[in-house]
């Protein structure tokens, strides 16, 4: 890319970050000077406010801040969108975090062109990650040539949860077939409700574009379109993309989402679904504990998780997928000197450290991606339910914020599927939307 666009890339994040009311930072941690100072080290991550999450992170920072006197934790805390542009920014600038919580498919752009550390120097020289982490699991963060981006932290695994009290009323059985959904959709219109709800305004529709593609292309496929030798093909027929947007529109065409959808934010979406104006809801496995803030719970008990239907005139797709995987990872920036090195993976270690990550699978807020025993007593039947589903999974597929590059990602979340849902767009229309992206992306590299 030329520096101009470089600049005019620059420039817009930096205004994304301004509008959203972001506070964006000078620069990183503050540097000891090498006389024994405190050193300073920036954290960015999405444990913000509101949350189990983000009281347990606080109170591991704290205690890492106490064990570790020569080295204070700035924490800096986004929401996930917000996250991935300052992110994107402080990158561009030269000036990131020395450590931060990042999605595969951003690491992947930044390990591209040599700005994030490598880890498997690092995993050699601790072994603690060894212990905590399978070998698969490391290996899931791994780029095309073998260099580990992340070391992984949160796992992911996809819910299509049912309220069973509304099943139960109306004598539904769980959708098993694209047929049956369909056929739900429109049950569930008649009785005056929406089958799902989504947070459209948080344009909240990454995980059901990889079910989608899953259940109609399959993942070899769709590795093809995201990172692979047809990136520029979304368009064609043979990579399954068009078939997954033409079966989205007959869902939304039969009244799958209720009106205003685009309206909602996530928070606005789970109440709805908490108060029964919708039967379903398709999301990640971090969805139990804000369900139960929802609803209470009362609510939460009502809730069961089934895996999303097979589509059974695709023969292509493949039912057994599971969309999720290790997706977000701890990155460390190239180019810190030893010091702050030494800072940054004793944080990594309290980061990533199982006891820890127990007390978070134990809210029902978070999957470990790594190994621990945590107390199912203490959490939702729905949440125990996703962590045997990421156990158990033959394969998984990720969700399309993470699979795609962030460009051709926010095509399909942000334009293709919301233009369906209103309206604005047929499908050969929001198709091309999103092959126009990845063609840019691909003339961007050059």
């Amino acid at each position: 890319m030329k520096k101009t666009k470089k600049a005019a890339v620059l420039l817009i994040a930096v205004m994304l970050l301004l509008g959203s009311g972001v506070p964006v930072f000078a620069g990183g941690g503050a540097q000891a000077d090498g006389g024994g100072k405190v050193l300073e080290i920036r954290y960015m991550g999405a444990e913000t406010v509101g949350g189990p999450i983000h009281e347990l992170f606080t109170a591991m920072v704290d205690k890492f801040n106490k064990d570790n006197p020569d080295v204070r934790v700035q924490a800096d805390l986004l929401p996930s969108a917000d996250l991935r542009t300052k992110i994107t920014v402080e990158m561009a600038a030269g000036n990131p975090p020395e450590i931060s919580s990042c999605i595969t498919s951003y690491a992947k752009e930044f390990m591209r062109d040599n700005k994030i550390e490598d880890w498997r120097p690092i995993i050699q020289a601790n072994p603690e990650f060894s212990q905590w982490f399978l070998k698969k699991n490391i290996d899931a963060m791994a780029y095309t040539d073998g260099r580990i981006m992340m070391m992984p932290t949160e796992a992911s695994i996809d819910g299509l949860y049912y309220n069973t009290e509304i099943f139960q009323k109306y004598g539904w059985q769980p959708p098993k077939t694209y047929n049956d959904l369909l056929d739900l959709t429109k049950k569930a219109k008649a009785a005056g409700i929406a089958l799902m709800v989504n947070g459209g305004k948080d344009i909240r529709f990454a995980w059901l574009a990889s079910a989608l593609m899953a259940r109609t292309a399959g993942k070899a496929k769709t590795d093809a379109l995201t990172e692979g030798n047809a990136m520029d093909q979304w368009d064609n027929p043979e990579y399954g993309f068009a078939t997954a947007m033409t079966k989205f529109k007959e869902l939304v065409d039969a009244g799958l989402y209720p009106r205003g959808v685009l309206g909602m934010s996530a928070t606005e979406a789970d109440q709805a679904f908490a108060r029964g104006e919708a039967a379903m809801y398709f999301e990640g496995a971090w969805k139990g504990a804000n369900f139960e803030t929802a609803g209470g719970k009362e609510f939460i008990n009502k809730l069961e998780r089934i895996d999303f239907p097979a589509f059974t005139d695709c023969p292509d797709g493949d039912p057994s997928i599971n969309i999720g995987g290790n997706i977000w990872g701890l990155m460390i920036p190239v180019g810190l000197n030893e010091r702050q090195k030494d800072a940054v993976i004793r944080f990594a270690k309290a980061y990533c450290a199982p006891q820890y990550n127990a007390k978070l699978m134990e809210t029902g807020s978070r999957v470990f991606a790594g190994v621990c025993e945590y107390d199912r007593s203490k959490t939702m039947k729905i949440f125990n339910q996703c962590v045997d589903a990421y156990i158990k999974a033959p394969v998984y597929m990720y969700s399309m914020d993470s699979y795609a590059v962030p460009s051709v990602d926010l095509a399909i979340k942000q334009t293709a599927m919301p233009g369906i849902i209103s309206g604005e767009f047929t499908v050969a229309q929001a198709v091309a939307e999103v092959n126009k992206a990845a063609k840019d992306y691909l003339a961007s590299r050059k």
